[in-house]
Order: C-alpha cells, then structure tokens, then sequence
C-alpha cells in the first residue's frame, strides 16, 4: 500500500504530464509530472509550501508566483489507483499531488474525483503524516513538537519503523523473540510441542477480543479520549502494541458506544465544530458505510459478541488472495458454515432459492455491499438480516432489494414477513410502488446512487433481475454532480448489451457529460426493444417499452443532493 518511489514501484505515466488543478476556493493551477532517470517530480504553483520554494527551470515569466520543483518520495495505493507525496519543505512532512492515477484506465485524475466528496466543497491539502502514517507504516511516529501542536505552524521530525505494514505492526514488538529463538533447540521445542512462545503475539492464539483489536487497530473508526491523548498521538504516534486492550488508548465508534454520551473530549469538540462529522463514516443507525472499517462493523455483530469470532475467523494474513485475504475454504458458504453448520442440509428450506443461486449464498443475505469505498460497494461486516425498516430509517439499501433490482421494498416485506416473519412496515407510496433501486438512484443521496449504481453492475444482481431494462436509469447518473457516481454508474453501463465500447469521460466537460446521457438513452432507444428483458410501473417502462417520463423527472427533481463526503 505505501511504498518508497522507485521505477519499480510507480505504474503512472510521468512522461512531461501537464495537468491542470481546478478546486473550489482555488485559483486554477498547472502541475507538470517528469522523469529524470531513476527520480520522479512535479512541477507545481507555489500555493501554501512552507520554505523558500526550488525555481522551476525555466519558469513561466510574467507569472505573480513561479511554480516550484519536487522529488516525489512516497507512493500510496496499487489494485485500483496511486497517489504520490512529495516534500512540503516543513520538516519531513509530506503533501500530496492532488492527481491520482488510475490503475485500469491508464490516466490521470484530480484526486476528488476518485472520493466522494462534495463537489463545490474546498479541497484541503492532504497530509501524508496525519492522515496516513498511523495504519500504512510500522511504529510511526509523526514528530510534531509538543509546543507547537497547531499542524500549520509545526515542522514535524517524523520518523517510522518500516514504511508499510511490517511483522511487528500484527505481531508486536519483536527483540525479545529474536533474541531467545537464536538457540535452535528452543524453536525446536517450541515448535515439536506445538506450544506458544510468549515472547511474540500470535493472533490464531490470542482470544477473538484480542485477535480482531489487533486488525482494529487501523480498520476501524477510533478517537483518541483527550485532548492530551492526542497530542501523545502527534507527537509520539499511537500508543497501542499487538496484543494490548485498543480500547485503553482509543474510543473505538460503533453503533453501541455512539449510543452513550457522553462522549469523550475529543469527539465532542469534533460534534460542536462540525455537527455532522459522524456521517462521513456511518448510517443514520451507527452502521458503518465506509470500507476499510470492517472492525466497527464486526464487533456489533451476533456472530462476534458469541465470544469466538473473529476476523480471523474468515481471514488470512499469509495464505490468501491479496485482494480480500479470505483463507482458503473461506470463500464460498464455509466460511459461516463451520459454525452454522445445521443450515447446510436445509440450504433451501432457510433460503427459499435454489441452493446453486447467489440467493443461497450466505453472505449475499447477511453481508450485503452497504459499505463504500474505492469506486466500489464492499460487503457490510456487520453480519445482520435483511431489514425494510432499516432500508426506511436509514436509507441503507437492504440485501433483498439489492440484488432483485427489478422489486419494490413493498415486495421485500412481503415476502421476509411470510418467510421469517418479519413485522410489517409502514411504506410510503413511492416505496410500494416503484423499485427501490430506481428510488436510490434517481432520488437518494449520493451515498445511495453510488452503491446502487454498482450493483447495477453486479453480474448476481443482473442474473436476478434482468439487464436488459437498466441502460435508461444508468444513463441519467452521467451528469450527475458527484464524480465517483459518474465513474461507477459508466463501468455499469459498458457491462450492458450494447454499451461495451461506450464512449465517456467522467471528468469530462459538462455539456460533454450531458451530450453522453442523451447517447446512451439514443442507443437505448434503438436497441432497447430488442434486449428489454423486464417492463412494469415499477421499473417505470411501459409495455411497449416507453419510459415513464412523468415519474422518473419526478424522482430526479427531488435527488438528495445535500453535501455529502464519506471517509473511505
């Protein structure tokens, strides 16, 4: 995840890359990425470097301020996009280029385009020594000088173990255990007798407590107490060690202690200066939304307060697929199995779909994609049951819902009250009548069309609920004010018949953007009859194919299009 640049390590074009920065509250600026040799740097406006800037070689003359050099030193991110840090000439701090390179589509793009993030909102400047080091680095310590806490009067001395996650961040502190395992025949005894050596942390032998705090000590929303508890943590860096109670040292947020007040200092200050900071990470109900917080979820989970369970229940650090470290075994229904093990004899009687279906795979019901992160959806770590209610309360679209894209939450409640006898719930009209997929998309918040515009995509939810019919309602979301939501909801439509080969900017201009809407409902127009696999009043096409215009302008003009910026 955090790598030292080098030629190895940077998949982005540096190629004497022009770039232009335009971010609300900031005048336009133009970065230039190079390559000398071995080194990578930018180009960039002076803006708010902390020293006496490095001339650019041949600035551009006439300028009010001249544009500055750096080395970029630092790389974050690989599987689907990278960032790059550079000096920000205060100390060891580092500051990022606010462009991102995408990892499948070979380009460059502003930064806020791949964060959902409001789109007039300014952008501030991102600091790779508080906002990164704590979870990508091993004992790092930010270096900012007690008497001077403020961040933008402070040159911090900050220094790390190992840049990335290294033994000793899951491990703990590892000396002692090298020091006394020199002698083979005490690894030798150790290991024949299968007995654990106190000298280190083993997470398998740890209690399930221990074990996932060890994994929640950087995925999960946590706070430090005090206001003296964070200047420790700026100053020294996090207090917690493999193997400790993280909750002696961080106020770790769920849906239970967000429920009792009050709150400790820092997160009060938090609340008063920004009322609605909690939204960035969580559901009306306290259930997280942002992904890499799989912690916060797991520990409000049935599953989890049973005493056993944990994340390394499912998981493996060292032999697994980087990509989701699920162990081996643990990627289809074996993973709830090896402890529900009743349910796999009556796989069907508990799930009413046909046992070889994705509705009969566990974790489609019971950890549905209602966490957003990396221009995707990710599967909820709160192991819960389908819930209209909670659909209702909190917006969350539910497991039912998001798979059978075709059907309202009146048909979800129907059938959880006849199958598992969910108590009835009282639906508006609109939630009676039209897909609650379409009531997402075209009127909820951007939280809410960004996940439903992944599972759009979603080859299970496709099979489930036709294809054929969703070009029409993906196509409106091209224009739509959030760029993530413009980037999810493209991929989505290129996996349709006939949108493979789309052509479309999501940075684009917006008269672009709108030009692109009209084309994909022009295709749509064209080709739809052929490949319209699913009609009704409740995914707004008529018989004959034709849109119900009324209804979908209505739900467009009522979109959710307060501010919102999650956390990822």
């Amino acid at each position: 995840m955090t790598q030292v640049v080098t030629p190895e390590t940077v998949i982005a074009d540096f190629s004497n890359v022009e770039l232009e920065h335009v971010s609300p509250g900031v005048p336009d600026s133009r970065y230039v990425l190079q390559r000398r040799g071995d080194e990578f740097w930018v180009q960039l406006p002076q803006l708010e470097l902390q020293s006496d800037p490095q001339p650019a070689e041949d600035p551009n003359p006439g300028e009010d301020t001249p544009p500055v050099r750096r080395q970029i030193v630092m790389s974050t991110g690989l599987h689907h996009y990278q960032l790059y840090w550079y000096p920000s000439g205060s100390g060891r701090e580092l500051y990022m280029v606010p462009f991102v390179f995408l990892t499948d589509e070979r380009r460059w793009v502003p930064r806020r385009s791949v964060f959902l993030t409001p789109p007039n909102a300014p952008e501030p400047q991102q600091v790779w020594n508080t906002s990164c080091l704590p979870c990508h680095t091993t004992d790092g310590h930010p270096g900012y000088p007690k008497k001077r806490i403020q961040l933008d009067e402070a040159a911090p001395d900050t220094h790390v173990v190992e840049v990335g996650i290294g033994c000793e961040a899951c491990h703990g502190q590892g000396e002692e255990h090298v020091r006394v395992n020199r002698s083979p025949l005490r690894r030798y005894a150790y290991h024949h007798g299968n007995r654990p050596d106190s000298t280190i942390i083993q997470p398998e032998r740890v209690d399930a407590r221990t074990s996932s705090q060890i994994c929640g000590q950087c995925h999960s929303v946590n706070n430090p107490y005090t206001r003296a508890d964070l200047v420790e943590w700026l100053t020294e860096g996090p207090r917690y060690r493999a193997g400790d109670d993280l909750e002696e040292s961080r106020y770790v947020l769920s849906r239970s202690t967000l429920s009792r007040t009050p709150f400790p200092e820092t997160l009060q200050q938090l609340l008063e200066e920004r009322p609605s900071a909690l939204n960035q990470w969580f559901w009306a109900d306290g259930m997280i939304r942002v992904t890499g917080r799989e912690y916060n979820g797991l520990i409000e989970s049935p599953c989890y307060r049973g005493g056993e369970f944990s994340c390394l229940s499912c998981h493996s650090m060292h032999e697994s697929d980087p990509d989701d470290q699920l162990a081996a075994g643990m990627e289809g229904d074996q993973a709830c199995l090896q402890c529900h093990d009743s349910y796999s004899a009556r796989v069907m009687e508990h799930t009413h779909h046909r046992v070889e279906s994705s509705g009969s795979r566990c974790y489609n019901c019971h950890m549905p994609h209602t966490t957003y992160g990396l221009l995707k959806a990710s599967r909820s770590h709160t192991i819960d049951t389908p819930s209209v209610a909670a659909s209702v309360q909190t917006g969350r679209p539910n497991a039912c819902n998001s798979c059978h894209l075709d059907k309202t939450l009146h048909w979800t409640a129907t059938y959880l009250r006849r199958w598992y006898g969910a108590p009835a719930v009282e639906l508006p009209e609109e939630e009676r009548t039209i897909a609650a997929s379409l009531l997402w998309l075209l009127r909820g918040d951007a939280g809410q069309r960004a996940l439903t515009a992944w599972s759009m995509g979603w080859e299970a939810a496709q099979r489930a609920s036709g294809k054929g019919w969703l070009a029409p309602f993906l196509a409106q979301t091209l224009n739509d004010p959030y760029d993530v939501v413009r980037y999810i909801s493209a991929r989505s439509l290129r996996r349709l018949p006939g949108y493979g080969d789309f052509s479309y900017d999501f940075v684009g201009p917006p008269e672009d953007r709108t030009h692109a809407k009209e084309r994909a409902l022009d295709i749509w127009r064209k080709n739809g009859g052929r490949n319209l696999d699913r009609t009704g009043s409740a995914i707004l096409i008529g018989m004959n194919g034709a849109l119900h215009r009324q209804e979908i302008d209505s739900l467009l003009r009522r979109r959710d299009d307060r501010p919102m910026g999650l956390a990822e």
